[in-house]
């Protein structure tokens, strides 16, 4: 049913379900899976007198989180013994590269949490799920 399956990790709690369900749906159809991470810039504000001035993360900081997030991710997938899988830090918004992710790896079906890291933003100009839904080539399951 489920050749190949995108899953899409922040590292957050919803995540790791996403991923649980995900290798729980390979071992049951043979199915090959695709980790995504696409890195996010929240940096710290630095507060000098009146004013408060964001100071973004570095690019080196940036990629090390990636790499902790993705590595993360494929230990967990290892845990839930599943080995036929691949792992990708992509950059750019969330929701349009995991979308390109999918169509790029022809893939069945994209797993990913219904909530993550996301901000306020994200609610009120929607979120990376909801986007991902209205724009995959193929099936999207959200996991809680």
């Amino acid at each position: 049913m489920f050749e190949k399956i995108i899953v899409a990790t922040d590292g957050s709690d919803h995540a790791r379900e996403a991923i649980a369900v995900a290798c729980d749906l390979a071992k049951k159809y043979g199915s090959k899976i695709h980790i995504v991470h696409t890195p996010q810039a929240v940096g710290d504000t630095l507060i000098v007198g009146y004013t408060a001035v964001p100071v973004p993360p570095t690019k080196e900081e940036m990629e090390k989180a990636g790499r902790e997030v993705i590595g993360a991710a494929e230990s967990e997938v290892r845990e839930a013994g599943v080995s036929d899988f691949t792992s990708e830090i992509v950059s750019g918004d969330p929701a349009h590269a995991i979308v390109e992710e999918a169509k790029g790896h022809k893939a069945d079906l994209i797993v990913m949490g219904r909530r993550g890291l996301g901000s306020l933003t994200g609610l009120l100009v929607g979120s990376t799920t909801t986007k991902v839904a209205q724009l995959a080539p193929c099936a999207v399951l959200t996991v809680k």
